[in-house]
């Protein structure tokens, strides 16, 4: 897996997230936050072509909301056109604040030039009601959001190719303050999703365990409120056609010697900084 960080900021004050709390004005070091220079992104990306390197996927995400850079998918068409057999699929994960119909027709003006190509949208949503979505993400943006996705999977839906491969994924990351709507979250995004015929993308709705540093107390806290809520609700993974419950069952700080590292990974920050990631 390839991360490339194409901005480091956010438009989003989680308190799950550490890194952006604060309005820190640096977060790798020294280098104040800032947006990754198209010229230095192709290089990356024509040093990929060059080579013989190949990944399971790349993310244009790391600490930051990628859509916040204003060339986000032209990224993603660059890599299309010249890196698309080096990687199974490519992916972007985003709180969809920026995601208005004018991006919407960019992103899926870059996947039909190559629709065979997986890529996969993420929505880090975490709630399903306006106040919820207050407490976990800092700030109300909820109407906005909730519009901008559905205008996406409306669009998605009118997309003329045979079998469309826009796939999204429906995040809900479990904490203190939305474990209560889980099972609410879960139905609301099934139910949407089956309105849409079977072709039109695949939609994994994943109920997250929120990871905690690298353990410690809390994180058994966030882990015990995790299996009680998904007991409570009786949340059991299923695949039926083109919808998938997905359960976040695995503890990656506990499965790495070195809880900074895996082996296989790496991110790209705004620089071109090289840094290695644990598996998202």
């Amino acid at each position: 897996m390839l991360q490339i960080e194409p901005t480091d900021f956010c438009n989003l004050t989680c308190p799950m997230c550490h890194p952006q709390q604060g309005f820190r004005p640096n977060l790798h070091g020294d280098l104040l936050k800032g947006y990754m220079d198209m010229d230095l992104y192709r290089k990356i990306i024509d040093g990929i072509a060059r080579s013989s390197a190949t990944f399971d996927h790349l993310i244009f995400q790391w600490l930051g909301d990628p859509s916040l850079h204003p060339e986000l998918f032209d990224m993603l068409g660059y890599a299309l056109d010249h890196v698309g057999d080096r990687f199974e699929y490519f992916r972007i994960d985003t709180n969809a604040i920026l995601l208005t119909p004018d991006r919407v027709d960019q992103l899926i003006e870059a996947y039909v030039r190559h629709p065979l190509k997986p890529v996969l949208m993420v929505f880090s949503l975490d709630a399903i009601t306006r106040e919820t979505y207050r407490k976990v993400k800092g700030r109300d943006y909820f109407d906005v959001v909730m519009d901008n996705v559905h205008g996406f999977l409306e669009k998605r839906g009118k997309i003329d190719v045979p079998w469309v491969n826009l796939n999204a994924e429906f995040q809900f990351v479990l904490q203190q303050a939305n474990h209560h709507e889980a099972r609410q979250f879960v139905d609301y995004w099934d139910d949407r999703c089956s309105q849409d015929r079977n072709g039109v993308g695949y939609n994994d709705i994943m109920v997250k365990r929120l990871a905690v540093g690298t353990g410690g107390e809390k994180q058994h806290e966030a882990d015990r409120l995790y299996s009680e809520t998904i007991e409570r609700f009786d949340l059991t993974p299923y695949d039926k056609d083109h919808i998938h419950l997905k359960l976040w069952m695995e503890r990656y700080w506990e499965e790495h010697d070195d809880p900074v590292a895996s082996e296989t990974d790496l991110d790209l920050g705004e620089t071109g900084t090289a840094s290695p990631s644990l598996v998202n």
